[in-house]
């Protein structure tokens, strides 16, 4: 039996992300997290990754496979790099929404995952793939740090 109490952790994690950028005016959505990257480009960010799994499961089960392939762990890297300057000239309140919409998409895809798909995943080290909790509260707990809420 497949443990599939990652449901509820993304759902928490979605609530509680929607919670946090409910609340963010505009000067904090453009605050500073470091190395160039502001809040609003961290939820372009998550956004984009949630996305990205989800289309790489719709491609899986298109291809008649129970779960996506490994990426290559250096994707991450080019990715966050290429799409700096595209998070960058987002407008904030765009980002909101995509993030949002990103998370909840994933979410209710995973969700009705098979077991056989999700154990799939799990042998081919893709957890993260339907995991998506532990990617926002990463980058919830960093923007909470970052504007003092926590």
């Amino acid at each position: 039996m497949i443990d599939r109490s990652f449901v509820e952790s993304n759902r928490t994690a979605t609530a509680d992300l929607r919670a946090l950028v409910q609340t963010l005016t505009d000067a904090e959505l453009a605050a500073d997290l470091g190395e160039g990257w502001t809040v609003s480009m961290a939820l372009a960010h998550l956004a984009f990754w949630d996305e990205w799994h989800l289309a790489r499961w719709v491609h899986a089960a298109e291809q008649g496979e129970l779960a996506p392939p490994p990426a290559d762990s250096a994707v991450s890297d080019w990715a966050n790099a290429a799409l700096a300057t595209t998070w960058r000239s987002l407008p904030p309140r765009a980002a909101v929404q995509l993030v949002l919409d990103a998370a909840e998409a994933v979410d209710a895809y995973t969700a009705d995952l098979s077991d056989d798909a999700l154990g799939a995943a799990g042998e081919l080290g893709g957890s993260r793939g339907f995991e998506r909790f532990h990617h926002r509260r990463d980058h919830i707990d960093q923007i909470s740090r970052a504007l003092g809420r926590g």
